[in-house]
């Protein structure tokens, strides 16, 4: 009995049959899958998923009908399955996630550069274009930038760098008005003074202001931190530590910065910073001696030393 593959005889015998005894039903379930392949692969290709409709259907002619069957049933099933509208932001695992995502303006991000290098590109038209886009972020971290900006050649470029500045000067001084306010009617509200301090501390360290108007703030600032430690000493934290030691040496109340900084370490004597205080103070009164103990106590405490700190030490050690 000849079982070779007779082309002619299946193309003009072409039926289709249920009987799994006629010695052509494999040929035309062969024939039906290749036809149904090529259509696929020429439909795929057409539309630009050549790669994958090239993979697809090797798999499908190697394994008839399965394979076929498989990714027919696989694409009725996403058909029903597919949302016409993915909402992407529900992929994200929190609400800050998503909030993110809704204030981002991805295309604006593309172009946006740190305001010091737009402030030296020499193309006066992407210069401008730059600074508007970093002028649209919160610039109140910007600020010393942006007194840099004052004295840029391009008028424009300055103008824009002007309005910026006295937009946040003026937000700065509403929001410490308003707080001024609060903090006089209860001294004792916890929450206005440290939001009081911490503004103040803002605007000192901006950038912005003079030399009077800084050393003015200074004693703003010490009077609140010495107002939150009159009435709640637990809510002043190592920054505010820092801070108030740094406004004493700037007014020059040395003997302040150095109980301060006294007062810091007793707190808190597992951190790096209550001993970086004493030692500014120490550095900037000259006093060696004492300059050389608070180094030792910093070593010996136990305090997890940066960077910062470990290069402290190894400089003086040094000397």
């Amino acid at each position: 009995m000849n079982t070779g593959i007779n082309l002619e005889y299946i193309i003009s015998h072409f039926r289709f049959t249920l009987n799994t005894r006629d010695p052509n039903f494999i040929y035309q379930i062969i024939l039906v899958n290749t036809a149904l392949v090529l259509l696929y692969f020429v439909f795929f290709t057409l539309i630009g998923k050549f790669k994958a409709a090239l993979c697809k259907s090797i798999v499908m002619l190697l394994t008839p009908p399965f394979g076929v069957i498989c990714f027919f049933l696989n694409f009725i099933i996403g058909l029903f399955d597919r949302k016409s509208d993915i909402d992407y932001l529900e992929l994200t695992f929190s609400k800050e996630k998503r909030e993110f995502a809704q204030q981002t303006d991805y295309e604006t991000e593309k172009e946006f550069v740190p305001l010091e290098e737009a402030l030296i590109i020499s193309d006066v038209e992407d210069k401008r274009r730059a600074l508007l886009n970093v002028l649209k972020a919160d610039v109140s971290n910007n600020m010393k930038s942006l007194v840099k900006a004052l004295d840029n050649d391009d008028a424009e470029t300055a103008h824009y760098a002007a309005a910026a500045l006295m937009d946040v000067l003026q937000k700065y001084s509403k929001k410490l008005s308003g707080l001024s306010v609060k903090y006089q009617e209860n001294p004792e509200d916890a929450d206005v003074n440290k939001e009081y301090a911490d503004t103040t501390y803002e605007y000192i360290s901006s950038g912005v202001l003079g030399e009077i108007e800084v050393k003015k703030y200074a004693h703003l600032y010490v009077d609140l931190i010495d107002n939150l430690n009159k009435y709640h000493p637990e809510m002043l934290d190592t920054e505010q530590y820092k801070n108030v030691v740094d406004c004493l040496l700037t007014i020059g109340r040395y003997d302040d910065a150095d109980k301060w900084a006294n007062l810091s370490i007793d707190r808190q004597p597992n951190i790096e910073q209550s001993y970086l205080n004493a030692l500014n103070v120490k550095y900037k009164t000259e006093q060696w001696d004492d300059f050389k103990e608070v180094m030792q106590k910093m070593l010996k405490s136990g305090a997890q030393l940066s960077d910062k700190g470990i290069g402290v030490i190894r400089f003086w050690n040094r000397k």
